[in-house]
């Protein structure tokens, strides 16, 4: 067993002490490093929310043009099989008549 002296058992408690304080500082410095790294994280995650949040509203509403107009295309789709659609494409591009249709053009 070593006897140590009160000189150097003060000398060993400030040491201590000192690499206490040194430890706890730098604890704290990593712990502010880290809130400022996760805080500066968050203020870009929140920025690029509201960039795909208003890309994800554009992407919707042209998902509704869309099916809009693909309702429209069936629609047209079954009218271009009817008929009546063969008779006013016969009317109008070709000039054809019924045989008992009497056909009025005005004088210009």
């Amino acid at each position: 067993m070593v006897i140590e002296s009160k000189w150097e058992r003060n000398r060993r408690a400030k040491k201590q002490k000192w690499s206490n304080r040194i430890v706890l500082s730098i604890a704290i410095v990593l712990v502010l490093v880290l809130g400022i790294a996760v805080w500066s994280g968050k203020r870009s995650m929140a920025a690029k929310n509201a960039e795909y949040e208003a890309q994800k509203a554009q992407l919707e509403q042209q998902l509704e043009e869309q099916q809009k107009r693909k309702e429209e295309l069936e629609d047209y789709s079954k009218y271009v099989q009817t008929k009546k659609f063969y008779e006013e494409t016969a009317k109008n591009k070709f000039g054809l008549i019924y045989p008992d249709e009497i056909l009025v053009k005005p004088q210009d």
